[in-house]
């Protein structure tokens, strides 16, 4: 069974027993949060599938707070629990997957955890590459309870009101969403322009929400018949603007250590291979690093840093951006349909 399909059943689920939209909702953050299922479980996607279900439904709004609130909970408790192991089975951790198979978390949670610290635990529930193993190490680095679990009880409720309530809203109230959308196209196509640009650059904690939100935002657009030559435009220009920028600051350090000159990384490592994935790919490198997690937002620093000539670098990003453009807006008229359209 595939993740789409998991995520389709149990949304079927919750469509034909809505009674049981809370107590779901809780345990799908809980395993969302929990250190050894956050890293296979999509959780987000069942929250904001069930959320927008409930709304397109007819729920009422009521039903709205207790999600959240047990959701929260969830996203609390999944965190907490973590905690604990970290905290009495430390010297067992790197023996038990997913800890055994991909070493390297531990390394990534350690460099983010020592960077960011109580900030690392708040951070945690909103990042998807850390989220499964922050708890664990703020356990094994034996940080204050009293600390942890008041970053953890925080975070993990703006986290759920973050994915709950603007599917629910967004669903509710389109018809109002879509009435000022088609009245306010450049607008849109600005914040299109902004989260591709912030897509492209090298920081990589607001990777995932600014794909997000131009996903997001492109599928209102398209929702409300917006033009699909002024949504490519807009992405596609806010993602080559980002990598000229990257670019130029890698140019302007060739010979440094990035990650001391850049270091809003949560992997010590992300710089450093990106260097050595461009350098021995050259242009392609930045046009394959474009679907590449990590990679991705470091990669046109990289070329800048490697001597990459501004030519190829200039070609190289306009392919990619082109591509990549068209790659996410590709399926918004499915997502268009999905939510009514």
């Amino acid at each position: 069974m595939s993740v789409q399909d998991f995520v389709e059943l149990i949304v079927g689920f919750v469509r034909t027993h809505q009674e049981w939209a809370v107590p779901i909702a809780f345990l799908v953050a809980f395993a969302e949060s929990f250190c050894f299922l956050s890293i296979v479980w999509p959780g987000t996607a069942i929250l904001v599938g069930i959320t927008a279900l409930l709304a397109a439904s007819g729920a009422d709004q009521s039903i709205l707070l207790p999600s959240i609130v047990a959701a929260g909970l969830g996203g609390t408790l999944g965190y907490a629990i973590s905690y604990w192991i970290g905290l009495y089975f430390k010297d067992s951790i790197p023996h038990i997957w997913p800890f055994k198979s991909q070493p390297e978390l531990i390394r990534h949670g350690e460099n983010f955890f020592d960077k960011w610290g109580g900030w690392g635990v708040f951070f945690g529930h909103f990042i998807g590459p850390v989220r499964a193993i922050i708890p664990v190490v703020a356990g094994m680095f034996r940080m204050r309870q009293f600390p942890f679990q008041i970053a953890n009880v925080i975070s993990a409720f703006i986290w759920a009101a973050g994915v709950v309530a603007p599917s629910f809203f967004a669903v509710t109230f389109r018809e109002d969403i879509v009435a000022f959308v088609r009245e306010h196209h450049l607008i849109v196509a600005g914040l299109l322009f902004l989260s591709a640009f912030l897509n492209s650059i090298p920081m990589p904690l607001m990777a995932i929400p600014t794909l997000l939100i131009f996903l997001g935002t492109a599928a209102i657009f398209f929702y409300a018949d917006g033009d699909p030559v002024l949504a490519f435009s807009a992405g596609f220009a806010g993602a080559v603007i980002g990598d000229l920028m990257a670019y130029r600051f890698g140019r302007s350090h060739q010979g440094e250590d990035l990650h001391n000159v850049w270091s809003n990384s949560w992997s010590p490592e992300s710089s450093d291979k990106a260097i050595e994935f461009v350098g021995r790919r050259g242009a392609m490198g930045l046009i394959l690093s474009k679907f590449h997690t990590t990679l991705r937002s470091f990669a046109p620093m990289a070329a800048g840093a490697t001597g990459l000539s501004f030519g190829l670098f200039l070609v190289a990003s306009l392919v990619s951006c082109v591509i990549w453009t068209a790659v996410l807006l590709a399926p918004v008229p499915l997502i268009k349909a999905l939510i009514g359209g």
